[in-house]
């Protein structure tokens, strides 16, 4: 049987790609996130590829999953991306702050020992 081709015009691709926009953004697999929103990893890669719509209750576990607003996967693409480039920067700062605690504890646990000797 043929395989119908994506035009990315639909709802349905709007959203599996947005998803999937958001899915990888965050540094998750498929399987991740499907675990986390209580569906099949086949039904989410079906999702994302627009083949397959959802109900409510799944858009809902997905949006927590992703901590975003179920408005946001249903942005249009040019608006998306600036909204993604935030996420990221976000991620990024949080990184920054969590390795310099580590650092700074790190720091502080090695002059703790050296002044113990």
């Amino acid at each position: 049987m043929a395989q119908k081709k994506r035009h990315g015009n639909s709802i349905k691709d709007l959203l599996g790609h947005n998803i999937r926009l958001y899915r990888e953004t965050i540094g998750i697999s498929q399987e991740e996130l499907a675990e986390k929103a209580g569906i099949s990893p086949p039904f989410l890669g079906s999702i994302e590829r627009g083949e397959k719509w959802i109900s409510h209750e799944t858009l809902t576990k997905i949006t927590a999953a992703l901590k975003v607003q179920a408005y946001d996967l249903f942005k249009p693409e040019h608006i998306l991306s600036s909204d993604v480039n935030k996420l990221a920067k976000k991620l990024v700062g949080e990184i920054q702050s969590a390795v310099n605690q580590t650092v700074r504890a790190m720091n502080l646990s090695i002059k703790d020992n050296s002044e113990e000797k």
